[in-house]
């Protein structure tokens, strides 16, 4: 078993730009076996400044270095042997926005699409610390006291970093990667151009995107017509490829799905299996208490009114976020 840990820079935050892939290939035990940073031409813009939701960009390298670098076609082959490799894991930092850089660059350059499968440290330090929300890998570097250059993004240091962050989070919690990443079910999938995840983003974009275009697919009976629904953290984290599809038939019920428990119609939980109640549980239970009408419901009832059986909800196919 050897981990692969890479990390992608764009020169305009998408669209199949790639101008840097760097990794950190290691042993099972941490140790480095291999590392390099590939500059790459992006054959775009480069647009540094002003991107959402982020500050301002500085690269290792200069604009005219990425110039006269190699276009992408050129490591196609590379990058694929490398990540298609089988006996490995493939590892990074919100890696399936790396992962679909890669998905975007294969299909702007009518290239092969890739397979292989993946894990996310961030998602892996979310499960591990009960973490709500997204942590960034400099912060989660921080907390751990892994030196990392700062302010300036360079794909190999950033491969680096995450490999040292998993690297003591799997000591310090004893625990193997790979067997951790697959009973916890923070892992996903790239074939075909699409992505597939077992888990849910942690800092909820991938999640958000979903729920701010799901739309109607399927004719259903209109049982949640105008009403939200809302459910217990105890279904939607750990349920990622079940979650997607609830959503789905609630929207096709006539429903809408929030997160906000204290605007919901319905809420749905566990029962008596959900253990620690959650913050969005005692949310709803205030909001009804303080005169907010919210059926309370169990997920056995929300499965017998969507038409669902048991086993149709356990046996759900991972969801597909190309969409991403």
């Amino acid at each position: 078993m050897r981990y692969v840990f890479f990390d992608i820079e764009c020169a305009d935050g998408g669209k199949g730009s790639i101008c840097s892939f760097g990794y950190v290939i290691t042993d099972e035990y941490f140790n480095e076996l291999e590392s390099r940073d590939i500059v790459i031409n992006p054959e775009s813009r480069f647009r540094l400044a002003g991107r959402s939701g982020q500050s301002n960009i500085v690269f290792a390298y200069t604009e005219a270095e990425f110039r006269k670098a190699p276009s992408f076609p050129r490591f196609y082959q590379k990058i694929r042997a490398m990540l298609e490799r089988e006996d490995q894991l493939v590892i990074g930092h919100s890696v399936q926005d790396d992962v679909n850089f890669l998905c975007k660059a294969c299909e702007r350059y009518r290239l092969p699409a890739l397979k292989f499968r993946f894990v996310d440290s961030q998602s892996l330090y979310a499960h591990v610390y009960e973490q709500e929300g997204q942590i960034g890998l400099d912060r989660a570097c921080e907390k751990f006291s892994i030196e990392k250059p700062d302010d300036v993004h360079k794909s190999e240091e950033d491969a680096r970093a995450a490999m040292h962050l998993v690297e003591k989070i799997c000591v310090a919690n004893r625990i193997s990667l790979s067997e951790y990443a697959m009973d916890h079910r923070i892992w996903g999938e790239t074939q075909d151009f699409k992505i597939f995840c077992t888990y849910i983003h942690p800092n909820k974009t991938m999640f958000q995107l979903f729920l701010d275009n799901v739309r109607p697919k399927n004719k259903r009976p209109q049982i949640f017509a105008g009403q939200y629904v809302s459910v217990s953290m105890a279904i939607e984290q750990p349920r990622a490829a079940q979650i997607y599809h609830l959503i789905q038939r609630i929207v096709d019920a006539g429903g809408s799905y929030t997160r906000v428990s204290s605007r919901c119609d319905v809420f749905v939980t566990l029962g008596t299996q959900d253990g620690r109640i959650c913050k969005r549980t005692k949310t709803a239970q205030e909001a009804k208490h303080g005169g907010k009408r919210i059926e309370f419901i169990t997920l056995d009832e929300l499965l017998r009114r969507l038409e669902l059986s048991r086993e149709e909800y356990d046996n759900l196919p991972l969801p597909d976020i190309h969409w991403l």
